[in-house]
């Protein structure tokens, strides 16, 4: 069976390059749709890319829109003043065991302590209620003691700097289109942070299993995912086990008979928190057919689940924190009594041999032989990663992603086509759409609805700013709908317009351009003037038409300037803007106190959420925005800013 963990990407690299060489024989098919070259340009970065900044389309045009998207597909682009920005995010550099080891959970924490004695084993977790306050607030300093004796660093600091990480990439980076990727195959692959057994391994999921192959094989990814504690945790698979009285690989393979006393031969549960049920748990399986490969119609039934959920009995996690040593110990002692009784453990993966239906399974038509160990997960994933459903369901999903939100069949067929030609190979489905007429098409360009995370960044982009601190800029995000990392269900955030356009979301939106116009968003530098090289308009109107070309580049922008007009000359747009400041209370409570907690680079000037809100009242009473910032904020928060 391949794996991304053993086999070079060999395939991909050969699908990369051949995509490189082609860009330069070939040309976009923009001029049939009755688009300009600068027009296409801007097309192109607003799918491909979080959208332009300043200069950004005559840099794309100069160069050869065929030849940007080449070197976005090889990699082919300097980008050191992003990695000088991740590089002072110092988990990004860490093993998992390492982010596990300096960000512990609470819980593992709290039963640390109670071990070592710090606090009473009969005492309740902090905030979980009680009858005595000065109880719960000595139990609070005990344990806020003990965790800087043992130099741990609380979590929320380790999602600060996963979504810090997020910001600086989409609105830095040279290498958009791997930004852009990253984001949609992270939805397509979600976990969720408000999950309690997956929150600690989230920040490493994205880092290892999704950014590395955004642009390289599709079987791979899945492979990833599919092995990764993120997901193992998220969806429950580390929980499943082979049923009551089936054989299991460790049984089957033993050279000297099934190991005495069954229950006690199996090793502890592999559980990062919680008792662990006997039995399949369908949970993985069915999200894996429905969501990951197949789709919901794609031709599998109830007993295709139960069968790929009996595939990946075993799957589990090796657990972390006190629990390690002796998991360890428990694998060697298993090991000890045969050669090869199938165990496998790499870093934080584990298959147990001791758990895993050893017997015969079909899967699509697909028979697994009895005796096997991982090579039934692995093999089911073959499968998976080349049916003619999965090359349909994906083809949609980045139809949907890059073309419309009802895109037509065509380019879904052309998609589909060329993921089984290329044996899935990313790349080549992104070259694949670039030349498609439907991505270029006059009634495609600028039907796709931004979501939260989009049109913050864009906005910022389109501005020319700088973010030194993203803490509002998250905040923001989450405010308009969208907390980074933390969409409960597997689907991931949706892609569609309906899902994010609505009277209260679009207020929002438009306080949040208001915010950033007028300097109310902390933590973002930008210059209005700077934009229009420093000279100023003479009117309001003259400042919109200006600005409106600036900031929505190459649009039609007559309809836009005249819904426009009248809001800009608005008396009351002052009372706007003042609301555009966030008040206490005013975010959504799972963003509220996660962010600000980042230990950046000494030149980032950090203030903790409360004294932000702080200096953000401060701000918006000391110094009236200006009639040019109002005009710009109008602008961003426009229904044309929306659309990419």
């Amino acid at each position: 069976m391949t794996n991304t963990k053993f086999l070079p990407g060999v395939v991909t690299m050969l699908f990369t390059c051949m995509a490189v060489a082609a860009a330069f024989a070939e040309s976009f098919p923009y001029e049939a749709a009755g688009l300009t070259e600068r027009r296409a340009a801007a097309h192109l970065l607003d799918r491909f890319a979080y959208g332009p900044r300043p200069g950004d389309i005559d840099q794309v045009v100069e160069m050869g829109l065929e030849a940007w998207l080449a070197a976005q597909l090889s990699g082919a682009v300097d980008d050191s003043s992003f990695e000088k920005l991740a590089a002072g995010l110092d988990s990004r550099s860490m093993k998992l065991e390492e982010m596990l080891e300096t960000f512990p959970p609470p819980a593992q924490v709290f039963r640390e302590a109670q071990r070592a004695g710090v606090i009473s084993r009969d005492s309740g977790l902090p905030g979980k209620g009680g009858d005595n306050d000065a109880e719960r607030r000595e139990v609070r300093r005990s344990l806020m003691g003990y965790f800087q004796e043992k130099g741990y660093r609380p979590q929320r600091e380790l999602i600060a700097q996963m979504t810090a990480h997020k910001v600086f990439q989409a609105v830095v980076s040279e290498h958009q289109l791997e930004a852009v990727l990253t984001d949609f195959w992270f939805n397509h692959f979600n976990v969720s942070l408000t999950d309690n057994q997956s929150r600690p391994f989230v920040a490493a999921y994205e880092r290892d299993a999704i950014a590395p192959g955004v642009l390289g094989s599709f079987h791979d990814m899945l492979v990833e995912t599919a092995a990764h504690p993120a997901m193992l945790t998220y969806l429950d698979n580390f929980q499943s086990t082979a049923n009551e009285g089936v054989r299991t690989t460790l049984e089957a393979g033993a050279p000297f008979g099934p190991p005495r006393g069954r229950r006690r031969a199996r090793m502890r549960a592999d559980r990062p928190q919680r008792a662990r049920p006997q039995g399949l748990n369908e949970n993985y399986a069915r999200e894996l057919l429905e969501l990951h490969t197949l789709g919901v119609d794609g031709g599998y039934s109830q007993e295709d689940v139960v069968e790929v959920a009996r595939a990946f009995s075993g799957w589990g996690v090796v657990p972390f924190g006190p629990q390690a040593a002796d998991a360890q110990r428990q694998i060697a002692r298993v090991r000890s009594v045969g050669a090869d009784l199938g165990f496998v453990v790499r870093e934080s993966f584990i298959f147990r041999a001791d758990v895993h239906d050893a017997e015969t399974k079909t899967v699509l038509g697909h028979d697994l032989e009895a005796g096997r160990g991982i090579d039934d997960g692995l093999e089911v994933l073959d499968i998976l990663a080349s049916h003619p459903s999965t090359a349909a369901h994906v083809a949609r999903k980045l139809a949907v992603r890059f073309v419309s939100d009802e895109p037509p069949q065509g380019v879904i067929d052309r998609l589909a086509a060329t993921y089984l030609e290329s044996g899935g190979q990313i790349a080549e489905l992104i070259r694949t759409l670039a030349y498609s007429p439907e991505f270029w098409a006059q009634d495609a360009r600028g039907q796709k609805i931004k979501s939260p995370f989009e049109l913050a960044v864009s906005a910022v982009r389109a501005l020319g700013a700088s973010v030194v601190d993203p803490a509002d800029l998250i905040d923001w995000v989450s405010r308009m709908g969208q907390p980074l990392y933390t969409y409960q269900a597997p689907t991931g955030y949706p892609d569609r317009a309906l899902s994010w356009v609505n009277t209260g979301s679009l207020l929002t939106r438009m306080n949040f351009g208001l915010g950033l116009a007028t300097g109310r968003v902390m933590g973002v530098e930008l210059d209005l003037a700077a934009l229009n090289d420093d000279r100023e308009p003479e009117s309001l109107s003259e400042a919109l038409e200006v600005y409106a070309g600036l900031l929505l580049p190459e649009r039609e922008l007559t309809s836009t300037l005249e819904q426009l007009y009248p809001v800009i000359h608005d008396p009351k747009i002052g009372e706007c803007v003042a609301e555009a400041a966030p008040e206490e209370g005013s975010a959504p409570p799972r963003a509220r106190g996660r962010y600000g907690q980042l230990r950046p680079p000494e030149d980032f000037p950090m203030l903790a959420g409360r004294r932000r809100r702080e200096a953000l009242r401060e701000l918006a009473s000391s110094t009236p925005p200006s009639p040019l910032a109002n005009v710009v904020g109008v602008i961003l928060g426009s229904p044309e800013f929306q659309r990419r």
